[in-house]
């Protein structure tokens, strides 16, 4: 059953008060399988969209009642809600209309124990975000937080789901996280599509989306505009152990604008694998393609294609960076990065200040790199080093000074 949140005035609210409850607990929401059938009148829910009043419990108890009575579709009109965080429920699907708004608090003593971030879910199946409308998380309050502290103070995700199955995010803007914007961690089949993911350029740390050790996972048609990575495929371990890959990562159609790029890493332990990206575009990013991994927290990457790719103005259009210094948790000296196999054609840049620069280990060279009808005019090269079975293939790298392609300790064909 559909179940429309309404957005009434604060005395309206306190008419239906103690309706609300029983509602809530009763009739919030039939299983996904009935037949949809309008709510009756007594079954309409009424939320406060006055961006102040926090309406985290009744919306919990409507998620809550949805999810016992087998699952269906919470609708909530235009308004803003302040809200805590709140936890999903298998089989609901959270619908935002266009001019709705979820505003997050920013009281730090909402966030505590498992409920950290915005929105949770933990070992769900059949769960969804959809909508036009917006999650706002408020951010700005924690990232001065987080300067003051020293860049110490941990900080609430706008979205973070684990262990799930049969995600979908779909329609709606995020914007604003604390920290990152969407996190899937340990999902499978998980569907993100039609995004809109936005926060200030100089944002610390405001990832638009990480997937991190899962399977399965599409991205199309999003748009990202950050203060940190775009995107960033992690394959970490968990709680010391090492776990599933990140792997069978789909990547389409998506506008890449401020932000570090679309990126690998940095925890990379338990690996990521088949990564395939086409038809994107990037504008006035840092980075474009990159992989950025260590020693003590690097593992294989592997079978990464790219393709039909347009940068203008990035800064950097090809990083390999296997001795990224920002990330401390790299306390496991045996996991060392290993990167190979990786195609990248149809690549045109312009307007980039480096044409690249891919650097692997002495002791972990990087291997089978193919460029085909890549087209990069930068103000410096691209440099090449620890390398092995480089191709390149009708590619052209056109460098304002100095050498197109610097290269040491390098073999393969075309350069």
């Amino acid at each position: 059953m559909l179940i429309p949140l309404a957005n009434g005035r604060r005395s309206g609210y306190k008419r239906v008060l103690p309706a609300l409850a029983f509602l809530l607990t009763t009739v919030a929401c039939r299983p996904a399988t009935s037949t949809v059938t309008p709510a009756p009148p007594a079954g309409t829910l009424t939320l406060i969209g006055d961006g102040t009043t926090n309406q985290t419990k009744p919306l919990q108890r409507a998620i809550d009642s949805c999810g016992s009575a087998g699952g269906g579709t919470l609708i909530i009109p235009a308004g803003t809600y302040l809200i805590s965080p709140i936890t999903l429920r298998s089989r609901v699907t959270l619908q935002l209309s266009a001019g709705a708004t979820l505003l997050a608090s920013t009281d730090a003593a909402d966030y505590s124990g498992k409920l950290s971030n915005l929105i949770n879910g933990d070992s769900l199946t059949n769960v969804a975000l959809t909508g036009q409308g917006t999650i706002d998380g408020n951010g700005a309050v924690w990232w001065q937080r987080y300067l003051d502290s020293g860049k110490t103070l941990s900080r609430p995700r706008l979205i973070y789901i684990t262990r799930s199955t049969d995600l979908t995010v779909d329609g709606l803007t995020l914007t604003n996280s604390p920290s990152f914007h969407l996190v899937p961690y340990l999902c499978q089949n998980v569907t993100l599509k039609n995004l809109t993911i936005s926060a200030p350029a100089t944002s610390p740390n405001t990832d638009g989306i990480d997937p991190a050790n899962c399977t399965h996972v599409v991205i199309d048609n999003c748009t990202i505009d950050t203060g940190d990575d775009n995107i960033a495929i992690k394959g970490g371990r968990s709680n010391g152990q090492l776990v599933q890959p990140c792997r069978d990562i789909q990547i389409s159609n998506c506008r890449f604008l401020h932000g570090h790029g679309l990126s690998v890493g940095s925890e990379t332990s338990s690996g990521v694998a088949d990564v395939a990206v086409s038809n994107c575009t990037f504008t006035g990013t840092t980075n474009g393609i990159r992989i950025k991994s260590q020693t003590g927290l690097g593992g294989s990457v592997q079978n990464l294609a790219y393709s039909k790719i347009t940068m203008t103005d990035v800064t950097n259009p090809l990083v390999i960076d296997l001795a990224y210094a920002l990330n401390a948790n790299n306390i496991y000296p045996t996991d060392v990065p290993a990167v190979g196999n990786v195609a990248i054609s149809g690549l045109t840049a312009t307007g980039s200040k480096s044409a690249g620069s891919l650097v692997g280990l002495t002791n972990s060279l990087l291997q089978n790199l193919t460029f085909s009808s890549v087209q990069i005019s930068a103000q410096t090269g691209l440099i090449l080093q620890n390398a092995r079975n480089v191709t390149m293939s009708a590619c052209r790298i056109q460098a304002a000074s100095g050498q197109p392609i610097i290269t040491q300790n390098v073999t393969g064909t075309g350069f």
